[in-house]
């Protein structure tokens, strides 16, 4: 290119660069978060301040609601007696899964990983209710463990760790989170080089003494991740304890959910979920000063170690068939032609599945869901690109702050997300509706897509685009026509996954609806009264609609990935 031409050139990339890592792209969704939820939980701080009487809020300073929080000694003990649970729940979680883990990183083929990662993580893509469903035909004195036990003669009388009770709850808390310990730990594993377990062999180390010198420390971040992520939804859960637990099952979230409801106590209410907002950070804080910051791991691998382990393939088996069979019995429930849910099985039928769309209610809670989804997935794509575009391309503490925002939500109990953002709305007077279901999704699901299409353009080569800048294309005409098509994975992924967890999501929902109610609501509804065959066909539809979901977005994403590999190679 001649002297005289490369300034032209200069100019036009300087200009693509400047407006594609402009701060103002990310600043919707920035602004979107900070109003909806950042702000929002400045005002629980003012409302833990003011008294509540007669169910109105008096807007008169007093430390009456702190006070009472400690002389009235039952809340701070809930508390604590929660605290020991669920730390006791995650602390299972994480032990169950890392066998699980550690399998699949180190003892299969590269080539077949996917495979055991989609059937690892599909189920916790469908349902949230759906999943607690599933285990509510199982439990009880009366359920389907309990039954069979006493069917074969093995037992007779019903087990008491089978009943509804607190063993019951850590056992769908441990179903329920497990696929989010087996990613955390996977991760870490999976950066570990096998030469180094083959090398500890040769020089005479145990088996044990290269998992405690090798293995764990190697995998320590993501055991420390999985077991935080499993603390922070299970502190966050009041649907779970009371659905699986029966009497047993007020965990410290019940009785913060219950200050908005009949006891009309909205002053308080916001004092208790601040204590729990604080209980996490103060879990985060202790995590890190215990074990201290966690190093990276290394690079992937992709290594395995060529010996064999039938122990761990049955464990991992035996991992899989605890996750499956409760969804298989679900749909095996549906097309069951009785009455009631549950064994036997008295001949195949369809039925079910008609008395579920013949249902008026359903049909528009279904609607309403489909709308919602719809919108926010509409919003989280266009806001979460135009976000990772300006942060893919950009360091520094503006680009760290931006994400910490962004990302804000993905990280607290939707308790505390929902409680927010009622008590916005009561500090502005503005009464809840169908929009601002859709707010907070959009607030729940705008991260995700961020993340993942940051992912994606962050992997992308730039060369491809600056070399139809020389070519003379426009700045964005590069980006739409280069960039986007490469990023697309990323993109369709991150609605696929927005989508579902929009049409599943129920804590949030239950706390910000007005008189509009979702499927997963109409689904919560039905599941207070009685377990029937409509509501066992409506779950088989979701789980088949969700399963179809999360697979197209891994074959669209495996699709891709080949093809720009091909082309690379090309």
């Amino acid at each position: 290119m001649a002297p005289g031409q490369q300034q032209p050139e200069r100019r036009r990339r300087r200009l693509h660069a400047a407006g594609l890592s402009s701060p103002l792209l990310p600043a919707p969704a920035v602004l979107l978060v900070l109003v909806g939820f950042v702000l929002p939980l400045g005002v629980l701080v003012v409302y833990s301040l003011w008294p509540t009487q007669d169910g109105e809020v008096v807007h008169q300073w007093t430390l009456d609601n702190w006070r009472r929080l400690f002389t009235q000694g039952e809340y701070l003990s809930s508390l604590l007696k929660t605290v020991a649970f669920i730390s006791l729940a995650s602390a299972i979680t994480v032990v169950l899964t890392f066998p699980f883990a550690y399998f699949v990183a180190t003892k299969v083929r590269p080539s077949r990983r996917l495979v055991w990662l989609l059937l690892a993580i599909i189920p916790f893509w469908t349902s949230y209710l759906i999943r607690v469903f599933a285990w509510l035909n199982l439990f009880g004195d009366a359920g389907l463990i309990n039954d069979a036990l006493l069917r074969i003669g093995l037992v007779g009388e019903p087990l008491g760790i089978f009943a509804n009770g607190r063993p019951a709850i850590i056992m769908t808390f441990v179903y329920l989170l497990f696929p989010l310990a087996f990613l955390s730990a996977y991760i870490a594993i999976e950066r570990m080089n096998p030469l180094l377990l083959e090398a500890a062999s040769d020089l005479g180390a145990r088996r044990w003494r290269a998992l405690t010198h090798i293995t764990l420390p190697i995998a320590r971040s993501g055991i420390l991740g999985g077991f935080i992520l499993s603390f922070i939804a299970m502190m966050g859960d009041y649907v779970t304890p009371q659905l699986i637990g029966g009497t047993e099952g007020t965990f410290f979230s019940n009785l913060v959910i219950n200050q908005f409801g009949s006891s009309v106590q909205w002053g308080f209410g916001t004092t208790l979920a601040l204590v729990l907002l604080a209980t996490v950070f103060l879990l985060l804080i202790a995590v890190r000063t215990a074990f201290g910051a966690v190093s990276a791991a290394g690079e992937y691998t992709r290594g395995f170690t060529h010996q064999r382990a039938p122990w761990l393939f049955a464990y991992a088996l035996g991992y899989l068939g605890f996750l499956y069979v409760p969804m298989f019995l679900l749909v095996l429930f549906a097309v069951n032609d009785s009455e009631r849910s549950g064994l036997p099985f008295e001949g195949f039928t369809l039925r079910w599945f008609g008395s579920v769309f013949d249902n008026p209610l359903l049909v528009e809670s279904l609607w309403i869901s489909l709308r919602v989804a719809a919108v926010a997935v509409g919003v989280s794509v266009v806001l979460g690109t135009l976000a990772a575009v300006q942060l893919s391309r950009t360091t520094g503490r503006l680009r760290a702050a931006n994400l910490a925002v962004i990302s804000m939500p993905l990280f607290l109990p939707p308790v505390v997300l929902g409680l927010a953002i009622i008590i916005g709305l009561n500090a502005l007077d503005i009464q809840r509706g169908l929009w601002t279901i859709t707010l907070a999704h959009i607030i729940l699901t705008l991260p995700v897509v961020t993340l993942l299409v940051l992912v994606r353009l962050e992997g992308l080569d730039r060369n491809q685009e600056l070399a139809a800048l020389d070519l003379g294309a426009r700045p964005w005409k590069a980006f739409l026509r280069i960039s986007v098509p490469q990023a697309l994975p990323g993109i369709l992924a991150g609605a696929l996954i927005a989508f579902a967890l929009s049409m599943d999501e129920f804590i949030l929902t239950f706390l910000v609806t007005g008189s509009d109610s979702t499927l997963p609501l109409y689904i919560y509804g039905s599941l207070r009264f009685r377990l029937s065959p409509e509501l066992n066909a409506v779950s088989a539809l979701i789980l088949g609609a969700s399963f179809l979901l999360v697979l197209a977005a891994a074959l669209i994403s495996i699709k891709t990935d080949r093809r720009s590999t091909k082309e690379l190679q090309a």
